[in-house]
């Protein structure tokens, strides 16, 4: 802790041995010791705590991280209904509105006069009489 080598600490005893006296040096021993003993605890007693307070921040930027996926999943679950609900919305409205409705008469023999039309203009007009007929005529008309 202190990194005393043995010459030192033989110096320190020496010196403590003329200042206090050989009636006292196994007193001031005792005490030097307690004390050293209560520092070493008390250095323990910070580490530990110190532990503990650097696991309770592991803890809360866990429970943080946590938090935060259980609100990105929140926020998508939301984003998840409010589409939902608009398309529930929009199938409401296409059952409730004019998809339902019948078509006047009007309207219907407007349609298939249109669709008639198309039908024609896309067909090609059929002859009754083949090309084969169409040249034995000639000849029969010609004599």
């Amino acid at each position: 802790m202190f990194d005393i080598g043995f010459w030192e600490l033989t110096v320190i005893a020496i010196v403590a041995l003329l200042v206090v006296g050989p009636e006292e040096l196994p007193t001031l021993a005792r005490t030097t010791g307690r004390w050293i003993n209560k520092a070493r605890n008390f250095m323990g007693e910070m580490k530990d705590e110190l532990e503990g307070e650097v696991d309770r921040g592991k803890e809360l930027k866990e429970r943080i991280a946590e938090e935060t996926k259980i609100a990105e999943a929140h926020r998508s679950l939301s984003e998840t209904t409010r589409a939902v609900s608009a398309i529930k919305r929009d199938l409401n409205d296409m059952i409730s509105g004019d998809v339902l409705k019948p078509i006047p008469k009007e309207e219907r023999d407007r349609m298939a006069a249109e669709e008639a039309e198309q039908v024609d203009s896309t067909a090609e007009p059929e002859s009754s009489t083949s090309p084969k007929d169409d040249a034995s005529d000639d000849v029969v008309k010609k004599q």
